[in-house]
């Protein structure tokens, strides 16, 4: 019978599992840049900011992916909208400060509200989902 060498498993030290973790978070937000880019758009052409620039990712934590576009035209319907790679779009209650610390997201109310669709919906629909009703 043959004897079979066994050799140990690598081991990672914690800051190279760190930096595969951050890596792969920025693989998901650059392959989620052009959807970003054409929401930005589509919010532009709806004449609801005065910049079709795609917005700023962050990465709070290490581990998520999260975009803010603020709605700065004066018949916005919001101050700004936020995704969240988590739970897709929701409103901002502040132009200032539309992604709270670490990215928590707030509860429905005084500003916020989310908006259906899943995670990634069609730019289109996130417009719609933000048009004012006057029922």
């Amino acid at each position: 019978m043959a004897l079979l060498w066994l050799r140990p498993l690598p081991v990672y030290r914690p800051e190279v599992r760190r930096a595969t973790a951050r890596a792969e978070t920025v693989l998901r937000a650059r392959h989620v840049a052009p959807y970003l880019t054409d929401v930005a758009a589509a919010l532009y052409r709806a004449g609801w900011t005065t910049t079709e620039a795609a917005p700023d990712v962050q990465f709070p934590g290490d581990d998520r992916v999260v975009a803010a576009l603020v709605l700065d035209a004066d018949q916005a319907p919001a101050p700004a909208v936020v995704w969240d790679e988590r739970y897709g779009w929701r409103t901002a209650a502040s132009r200032r400060h539309p992604i709270t610390k670490g990215a928590v997201p707030p509860s429905e109310g005084e500003g916020v509200r989310y908006l259906t669709g899943g995670i990634t919906p069609p730019p289109g629909d996130v417009v719609t989902a933000l048009t004012p009703t006057n029922a």
